[in-house]
C-alpha cells in the first residue's frame, strides 16, 4: 500500500485493475480536453506485440498501428472522450508487430469531475481477431447455403424450362422430318419438270440451285432441332433428383459427352481449342452416372474460368491406367497458386467468391470420387492445371 500511496490517482487505479483484468487494459489521463498521461497493461504485449514500455517511448505508438482505414474511427473515438462525450465500443484493425492483422474492442469508460469536465478514462481492450474470423466463415457458410437453396430452385427450374421447351421442339422436329421426306419424294418430279422449263426459278434463284437449298434447309432444320432435343433431355437428366445408387454401369465415354453438351456455350466463350480424346474400347464402371457426370461439368467448367484468353486450349482425355480408368482434364491456364493448392478440395474455398465462385464444386466432385472408390490427383503449375480422375474398373 505504501508503494500504490506514492503514485498519482490514475497509476494506482491502473494497478489495482491489472492484478483482476488480463486483458489489454489502458488509463489515459486526462487535464484540459489533452491526453496528458497514458498507461498500458502488460496485455498489450500479447494483443498487440509491443510492451509497455514501447508505448511509453513512443507517444503515437497507438495510432500508428491502428490499420489506416480505421484511423479516422479510432481518432474520433479519443476525440470523442476527451470532450466527455458517451462514446460506443469500436470494433477495428491493428497491425501486430509481426505485421499480421489483429481485430480489436476498444471501450471506453470516462471519469469526470464534479464539473463534468473529463479527468481520465479508462480503456478495454479485447482481441476478437478469431471471432471475427468465426463470424466471417459463418456468414460466408451462410451465403453459400443460400447460393446452394438458390441451385436447388435453379434445378426444378431447369427441369421445367427443358420440358417446355421440349414440347414445340418435337412439333419442329416431326414436322421437318415429314418436310424432308415429302420433298424427296416429290424432287425427281421437280427435276424433270425443270429440265423441261429453263428459266424455272424457286424463291427467287435457279431451280438446281434451290433444290440443294431447300435440302440444306431442312437437313440443317432436322440437325438444330435434334441437338436441341439432347441438350433439353440432358439438362432434364442433371436436373433430376439423384438416386444416390452407385450400382449402376457408366459409360465414361457418354459421361464426358454430356458433360460436354451442357457446358458447351461456356466452353465456346472460354476457348477456340477445345479437344476430347475419347476411348471405345473403355469398359464401362460401375458407379452413378448423374454423379460422374457432375464431376466431369464442375472440372471442364473450372479449366474454362481458368484460361485467360480463347487462345488457350483445354483438353480432355479418357484412358486406361492400370485397374483404372482415367479421366483427364488438362488446361492451359493461370495455375493454381501453390499456397492454395493444399486447400482446393475444402468446403467453400474459392478464390472466385467476388465472379460467383460458391467453392462447394471442387469438394462435391472429390468426395463424389471417393464414394466411388476412385481418387483425384491435381498437378499445376504456371503453365495449367491437370486434374485426373481415377475410377476403379470392375
Amino acid at each position: 500500500m505504501e508503494e500504490e500511496l506514492k503514485l498519482d490517482p490514475v497509476e494506482i487505479r491502473y494497478y489495482r485493475l491489472i492484478r483482476y483484468l488480463t486483458d489489454y487494459i489502458y488509463s489515459v489521463k486526462v487535464e484540459e480536453g489533452k491526453a496528458v498521461k497514458t498507461y498500458h497493461g502488460p496485455g498489450c504485449a500479447a494483443v498487440t506485440g509491443y510492451s509497455s514500455e514501447d508505448y511509453q517511448k513512443d507517444p503515437e505508438l497507438w495510432y500508428r498501428m491502428v490499420h489506416p482505414d480505421d484511423r479516422p474511427a479510432v481518432l474520433k473515438q479519443a476525440e470523442d472522450a476527451l470532450a466527455g462525450k458517451d462514446v460506443e465500443p469500436l470494433e477495428h484493425r491493428i497491425i501486430h508487430r509481426d505485421g499480421s492483422i489483429r481485430w480489436v474492442k476498444n471501450s471506453i469508460v470516462l471519469s469526470k469531475d464534479e464539473y463534468g469536465n473529463v479527468i481520465y478514462y479508462d480503456g478495454l481492450i479485447n482481441d476478437i481477431t478469431e471471432l471475427k474470423k468465426a463470424q466471417e466463415l459463418a456468414e460466408s457458410k451462410q451465403k453459400q447455403l443460400i447460393q446452394a437453396d438458390k441451385m436447388v430452385a435453379l434445378g426444378t427450374m431447369v427441369s421445367g424450362i427443358a420440358h417446355e421447351i421440349n414440347n414445340p421442339n418435337n412439333f419442329i422436329l416431326l414436322n421437318a422430318q415429314f418436310l424432308k421426306k415429302a420433298f424427296d419424294d416429290i424432287l425427281p418430279v421437280l427435276k424433270e419438270y425443270a429440265t423441261d422449263h429453263d428459266d424455272y426459278y424457286v424463291a427467287g434463284i435457279p431451280s438446281e440451285k434451290a433444290f440443294v437449298k431447300i435440302t440444306n434447309a431442312l437437313n440443317g432444320i432436322i440437325e438444330g432441332s435434334t441437338r436441341i432435343e439432347k441438350i433439353t433431355n440432358n439438362l432434364k437428366e442433371f436436373a433430376k433428383k439423384d438416386s444416390g445408387r452407385l450400382d449402376q454401369s457408366v459409360d465414361l465415354n457418354k459421361a464426358i459427352e454430356k458433360a460436354v453438351m451442357i457446358t458447351s456455350n461456356l466452353i465456346k466463350k472460354s476457348t477456340a481449342h477445345f479437344k476430347v480424346n475419347y476411348n471405345s474400347d473403355m469398359p464401362f464402371i460401375k458407379g452413378n452416372s448423374q454423379q460422374i457426370e457432375q464431376v466431369m461439368i464442375n472440372l471442364i467448367a473450372n479449366a474454362c474460368q481458368a484460361l485467360p484468353d480463347k487462345n488457350r486450349g483445354i483438353e480432355v482425355s479418357l484412358y486406361r491406367k492400370d485397374n483404372y480408368a482415367a479421366v483427364e482434364v488438362k488446361d492451359e491456364g493461370t495455375g493454381i497458386d501453390e499456397e492454395n493448392i493444399k486447400f482446393i478440395f475444402d468446403p467453400f474455398f474459392t478464390t472466385k467468391r467476388n465472379s460467383g465462385g460458391t467453392g462447394l464444386g471442387l469438394y462435391v466432385s472429390y468426395n463424389i470420387i471417393k464414394n466411388h472408390g476412385g481418387d483425384i490427383i491435381v498437378d499445376s503449375n504456371g503453365n495449367g492445371t491437370k486434374f485426373i480422375i481415377l475410377l476403379p474398373i470392375n
